[in-house]
């Protein structure tokens, strides 16, 4: 192949460079994806770099699908399967399922997604004597996550003196919620990244095959990185590695969610003999809108300058629409679709996306669009392994794989119905905990105890327990299809005659749960080395646009949801000051969030290839006591004509200067991004023997767990309670434990 020819200019040399560490500021609509395909085709093609060598980070699987599946049909008739593309967190799920038991943790562990989190956090919140409406269970919840993307565990945190007897509370939540996680054999989507930076930072063993693994690294997105993320990459950099990451700091949005700017601004810096290359050919949009899109982000000043441009002629101006009332800029959006659809017949409902800046906005939109019985779907919100009907199945499934996963249990104690009513669910668990087992394996051991539950309701579980354990027998004879054995365990439950029966249930739900078995049947069809196991783990980690099936239906989604993809034809809507930008950002974050929030509009109007269209309206706003006022993006894009403002200005009774007089704190430029180094101590397992007698109620301090408490001593072996790792059995006399106070 010539690389050369398939090309432009500043593509081939960010394709073709031989420097160590790259780093490519792809704007929108640049062929970034198709610069990273090239180059790991150029890699394997021209520099004979074996695949197995090569690891590609994307930020979805989606886009890891596509480019495995471009690189292929580059290089017909290499053996690419060893070639690595994946997210941050399915390759960190395969990591572990390697090297987790040096934590003595189990390879067959779950993944929690976050209605898994709310479950176990509401039951941990019921045991400290809350309600499961309470709020102080949303706000544990995302105390939590806040602490863990920052890679902290409880034994970390450290209590603010401003706010201690809340965070005091949270933290026992804390304490709690991965105490019962370990218990369950489960990990959350951070725990995918603490747990292997913790193994790759303690372990040199294993961090020494890894370090030496990968000769070249290359990371899409690479604005929307976070500093735990970027601690992972250094421990995969080895002497020889070659880092190549590519991103555009407009179009960093994820910030609330981690994502650190600065660790692409600064990139040169932190990994000096840096080359940047620019990559600002446009091949998406007019240049009406890259116009529009280039003069609005010139506004922030956290970024590395560039302009983008395309080299097509021609174009429609952007249409801003200013309506009356949030109704008629529905009615307007379902008008103009009819519209373009009646002129262009050969234009398909998918060729339109409907963008916003939070999903509220999306309803009066769909209303317009129902009664024009126009298709449309919703992205951004209910993924399909998210719906009630799927989640039940997975629960099944999970518990037939790990028996000690109460939130999998809690989930399908009572579906279909049982009998067990929350007094009976309670005295259940009461049970299995005095009988110091997980709730499951307490069912499948239930003709054991003496049980206080009621006969039908003991019948019932006698039942549940012997369907499972003879589902649990197939499986391991592995004699049939494991789709076709779950399939029948569905049935055999009387899952589908329950969700027939349900009155507020519809075909889709079965149809959605017979999709779940076809999707278990290609999965393990296509990834014949792959486990069941490997496919609940999988199943966790996959985002809102893993979804899209390409159906012929008008899109609508988030603004943050629409990052990656493009249209023919896009409307952005709710463009008024405090709804986009976003008031809460700004008053959060200030000069920061106000860049974030314009960085978001810049992402949303560079997802129109043919034509944008703005919309706004002057309905009165119950949030800001007065009538909407138009966002400052138009202004800042060059959009703002004479008779939109006037009428707008008219029917709210301002002057024209007071619309755009906005006093936004510029803060303070924050420091710069600084790689942290650890040093690291290693165990020298000739000289083991610490000396240290135990007795039950001693901390103990392990060099990887951190501190726990002695529960128990068994001659050599000690039980250990940790705060963030829970109960571990452990030599006594392992170098890596030493005693608190000694």
């Amino acid at each position: 192949m010539n690389f050369q020819d398939e090309l432009n200019d500043k593509q081939y040399e960010a394709v073709s460079a031989e420097d160590r560490f790259l780093r490519i500021i792809a704007g929108a609509g640049s062929g970034k994806t198709r610069v990273l395909t090239y180059r790991i085709a150029f890699l394997i093609g021209e520099k004979f770099v074996s695949p197995g060598k090569i690891l590609a980070i994307t930020f979805t699987n989606k886009v890891a699908r596509e480019m495995n599946e471009r690189t292929k049909s580059l290089l017909p008739g290499y053996n690419v399967s060893h070639l690595s593309i994946s997210t941050f967190h399915a390759w960190c799920a395969r990591f572990l399922r390697k090297e987790i038991s040096v934590l003595g943790f189990p390879k067959n562990y779950v993944i929690y997604d976050e209605d898994d989190q709310l479950r176990l956090i509401k039951s941990i919140g019921e045991s400290f004597g809350y309600k499961k409406t309470d709020d102080m269970n949303k706000i544990a919840m995302s105390w939590i996550g806040a602490k863990k993307t920052l890679g902290q565990l409880p034994s970390d945190v450290k209590i603010s003196v401003v706010n201690a007897e809340q965070e005091k509370k949270l933290l026992k939540y804390f304490e709690e919620y991965e105490r019962q996680k370990a218990e369950a054999k489960a990990l959350d989507f951070d725990d995918l990244l603490i747990y292997t930076i913790k193994i790759l930072k303690n372990f040199e063993d294993v961090r020494e095959r890894y370090l030496y693994r990968y000769e070249h690294i290359l990371i899409d997105e690479f604005q929307d990185t976070n500093d735990l993320q970027f601690e992972l990459l250094t421990y995969l950099i080895g002497p020889n590695t070659s880092l190549y990451v590519v991103g555009d700091p407009d179009q960093t949005i994820y910030t609330w969610r981690g994502a650190n700017q600065k660790i692409i601004l600064d990139f040169d810096k932190v990994f000096p003999g840096t080359r940047s290359i620019i990559l600002n050919e446009n091949y998406r949009s007019t240049n009406e809108i890259l116009g529009a899109a280039n003069r609005l982000i010139a506004n922030n000043v956290d970024r590395i300058k560039k302009d983008l441009f395309t080299r097509k002629k021609g174009g429609e101006r952007i249409v801003v629409k200013n309506l009356d009332t949030a109704v008629a800029e529905a009615n307007f959006i379902g008008n103009k679709i009819e519209e373009i659809k009646a002129a262009h017949p050969e234009v398909s409902y998918k060729d339109f996306a409907i963008l916003y800046r939070s999903s509220y906005l999306s309803l009066r939109v769909e209303n317009a669009l129902t009664t024009r019985r126009i298709p449309y779907a919703v992205y951004g919100g209910l993924k399909f392994y998210s719906r009630r009907e799927v989640k039940d199945c997975l629960a099944y499934f999970r518990l037939l794989m790990n028996e000690d996963d109460n939130v999998s249990f809690d989930r399908i104690a009572n579906v279909p119905k049982r009998s067990l009513g929350d007094k009976s669910l309670l005295l259940l668990k009461q049970e299995a905990n005095n009988a110091g087992l997980s709730y499951f394996r307490y069912v499948l051991e239930i003709d054991k105890h003496q049980s206080e539950l009621k006969p039908a309701i003991l019948k019932s579980l006698t039942k549940l327990k012997d369907l499972t354990l003879e589902t649990q027998e197939k499986l391991k004879e592995n004699l049939e299809a494991y789709s076709e054995v779950l399939d029948r365990y569905l049935k055999d439950l009387g899952y589908y005659d329950y969700l027939e029966s349900d009155e507020d249930d519809d075909d889709d739900r079965i149809d959605n749960v017979r999709a779940l078995i076809d999707d278990i049947r290609n999965f393990l069809k296509s990834n014949v080395d792959s486990t069941f196991e490997e496919y609940l783990q999988n199943v966790t980690l996959l985002s809102s646009q893993d979804d899209m099936d390409g159906s012929d239906k008008v899109s609508l989604m988030t603004a943050h949801t629409a990052k990656g993809l493009e249209y023919e034809y896009v409307f952005v809507i709710g463009l008024n000051q405090g709804v986009f930008p976003n008031q809460k950002a700004i008053d959060e974050r200030r000069k920061s969030g106000m860049e974030e929030e314009r960085r978001l509009a810049y992402v949303a109007f560079t997802r129109a290839k043919k034509e944008l269209f703005l919309t706004l309206n002057r309905d009165y706003s119950y949030v800001s006591g007065s009538n909407n006022q138009p966002s400052q993006f138009i202004k800042e894009a060059g959009l703002d004509s004479v008779p939109l403002f006037q009428s707008t200005l008219r029917a709210s009774g301002n002057g024209s200067d007071r619309i755009y007089k906005y006093n936004f704190d510029q803060g303070n430029k924050s420091g710069l991004y600084k790689t942290q180094t650890t040093e690291t101590n290693t165990i020298d397992l000739n000289n083991i023997g610490n000396g240290i007698t135990w007795h039950v109620g001693d901390v103990a301090v392990h060099r990887v767990f951190g501190e726990g408490t002695v529960t128990e001593v068994e001659g050599d072996i000690i039980t250990v309670v940790f705060r963030d790792f829970g109960k571990k059995k452990l030599l006594g006399q392992h170098p890596a434990l030493s005693k608190k106070g000694d």
